[in-house]
């Protein structure tokens, strides 16, 4: 089979490899489609933890389920799935368990022509999905989810701000707010990127270039109560002009500065604010998310696509930024 591989020496190469065997309890998955995330750029990078390389890429991916182990049911045979991006999270809903992990390293990933998979780890995919669309789903989708609803606690009414807008988490929060009864902001240093927001169903949105952008969206929202947040400032103090009181900020990423600071912590803690770190979300998660996307018809948002042998210029593409939604794979 083809799949896109990372060797020893960090170089990125489709190359032929064999059909994965499947254990009593997986599902051999002819991919139709994936997805990249960032996590896919690090890598590339040698600046993730514990690399074990060569290893298969991705952690976005659907498809067909072609083989099944003998524990399986029958009656998956044939189903079109899309799969849950992680293994072992553990039995605690609150907390991932110390061996979580992300497929895609040190576990081959979706970027292949074929994947072995626990039948746990795929649901059946929702008709309204194209392939892409399916691919595109679960990494971001699951991230924004988990932050909104499990950590972020929104209820209908709340005022949320994504910051960083046209990123894969940012954009799924964004399509799951109107569904939720929430108002939303957004920042972002590009004026388009707001102005495609507002066009999705954002309220308003401020660059976050400007040095006064908190003053500005405190004019323009008042007060903030769920901050969904992949890279908060250098100093968080300016937070306190448009969070309300038992404000919750929900951290998912470091795509800016690896670190904050706050200078004034009576401040935050007179105001009851929380401060949250959230990582991906748990198969709980993402059975409730698949749902409720269901419902309500909710589709990712593609920036654009590539067939699987250009699949390194989608990885060119990624690592300029200007994307608004997510870069997808099709490997048909």
């Amino acid at each position: 089979m083809k799949a896109l591989q990372l060797n020893s020496d960090k170089e990125l190469n489709i190359v032929d490899l064999d059909i994965p065997e499947i254990q009593p309890d997986e599902v051999l998955v002819k991919v139709k489609a994936s997805a990249l995330n960032h996590r896919e750029l690090w890598l590339r990078k040698g600046l993730y933890p514990g690399m074990s390389l060569p290893c298969i890429l991705g952690a976005d991916g659907a498809g067909t389920i072609e083989k099944i182990g003998n524990d399986v049911n029958e009656i998956m045979l044939g189903k079109d799935v899309v799969i849950y991006p992680a293994y072992d999270w553990g039995d605690k809903q609150h907390t991932s368990a110390k061996q979580f992990r992300v497929l895609g390293m040190p576990d081959p990933g979706t970027m292949a022509e074929y994947i072995a998979i626990p039948e746990s780890n795929v649901v059946i995919k929702p008709d309204y999905l194209s392939w892409p669309e399916a691919a595109a789903m679960p990494l971001a989708s699951l991230t924004a989810w988990r932050a909104l609803k499990y950590n972020g606690k929104v209820k209908k009414g709340d005022k949320v701000l994504i910051t960083g807008i046209g990123g894969g988490v940012a954009q799924a929060g964004l399509a799951f707010c109107p569904h939720l009864d929430v108002e939303v902001y957004v920042t972002s240093s590009s004026p388009e990127k707001i102005a495609q927001a507002v066009a999705a169903g954002a309220k308003g949105g401020v660059n976050y270039k400007n040095p006064e952008w908190y003053k500005e969206l405190k004019e323009m929202a008042g007060k903030i109560d769920v901050v969904l947040d992949s890279s908060p400032p250098e100093e968080l103090d300016n937070y306190l002009a448009f969070l309300n009181m038992g404000a919750r900020i929900v951290y998912y990423g470091s795509t800016g500065s690896r670190s904050t600071q706050i200078k004034n912590m009576s401040r935050f803690f007179l105001k009851h604010i929380s401060f949250i770190g959230s990582t991906m979300g748990s198969p709980q998660d993402f059975f409730e998310m698949i749902a409720f996307m269901e419902q309500h018809e909710i589709k990712p948002q593609i920036h654009k696509t590539f067939a699987f042998e250009d699949a390194l210029l989608a990885f060119d593409e990624l690592s300029t930024g200007k994307q608004v939604g997510k870069i997808v794979i099709e490997h048909e």
